[in-house]
């Protein structure tokens, strides 16, 4: 791990997590599905190893979003938390902005570019800035 836990939760605090290994990936979902989900252009992704996930405090409310697939958000205040998916059974994917400190994993490769919308920047672009 890096100098400190990696660790997050909802906005209004009712959620916490814990990650007990470093991101295996960080993207930029922009798939219709997510765009949907989190309400925004774009949704910031980690990949953990499912069996680093450790939920502290709460219960976050489940559902599925496709057949596949099933997304886990703070029943309160909305926030969305994670994204697994039946074929990476191994892995779970972390909503970046609900960790403590986001600024530790930019995303860098965009995934579903094909769903982008048109005004979206992508992370090359960002990055080239």
């Amino acid at each position: 791990m890096k100098d400190k836990e990696l660790s997050g939760g909802c906005s209004c605090g009712k959620i916490r997590y814990n990650l007990k290994a470093e991101p295996v990936s960080a993207a930029m979902c922009h798939c219709t599905d997510c765009r949907k989900a989190a309400g925004a252009q774009s949704v910031a992704w980690i990949t953990v190893p499912l069996e680093s996930y450790t939920i502290v405090t709460g219960d976050p409310k489940q559902y599925h979003s496709s057949p596949k697939v099933t997304r886990t958000f703070c029943s309160d205040c909305g926030t969305p938390l994670t994204y697994r998916h039946e074929d990476r059974g191994r892995d779970i994917d972390i909503t970046t902005g609900s960790l403590d400190d986001p600024e530790r994993y930019p995303p860098t490769k965009d995934i579903f570019d094909r769903d982008r919308l048109s005004w979206v920047k992508t992370t090359t672009d960002i990055v080239k800035q």
